[in-house]
């Protein structure tokens, strides 16, 4: 089995046929998987997934429907203002949140220990009156 590859791809996979605008819900039907080999998330608690990301290396995010048939556009990704924890992202490059789904960071180039806490934005199927929040977290490869 080949290494990780050096860029992190975070993907939320949402159930679009059962969530609701409210945050046991939301928790409940969205799980996270990246392409590092970390363990995926167990639905109902995203706070506690932990994707790993490799210095000076890119993180991107993107979310599937769990039906294959709904849109799933990451609107934004930003580190939670209170309790963040350590400061990985560089700059957070957002895409346009209907045309562009997907968001796009830069990790530091030094190694950073802890971890970050950050929100995830999205919307389905580019309602953008219902906007869903989730708090997951990201660990530097090789950092304490």
């Amino acid at each position: 089995m080949g290494q990780p590859p050096g860029n992190t791809v975070i993907t939320l996979t949402v159930d679009t046929d059962n969530i609701e605008p409210n945050r046991q819900s939301i928790n409940d039907n969205v799980v996270f998987t990246d392409n590092q080999g970390d363990p995926g998330e167990n639905s109902g608690r995203p706070d506690l997934y932990v994707s790993t990301v490799n210095k000076g290396k890119n993180c991107t995010w993107q979310g599937v429907a769990k039906n294959g048939r709904d849109s799933i556009n990451i609107t934004d990704v930003a580190k939670k203002a209170v309790g963040g924890g350590a400061d990985i992202l560089e700059e957070i490059t957002l895409g346009d949140p209907i045309n562009e789904p997907k968001v796009t960071s830069t990790v530091k180039s030094s190694i950073i220990n802890g971890t970050e806490s950050y929100n995830v934005t999205f919307i389905i199927n580019k309602n953008a009156n219902q906007v869903y929040t989730v708090d997951p977290k990201l660990k530097m490869k090789g950092s304490n």
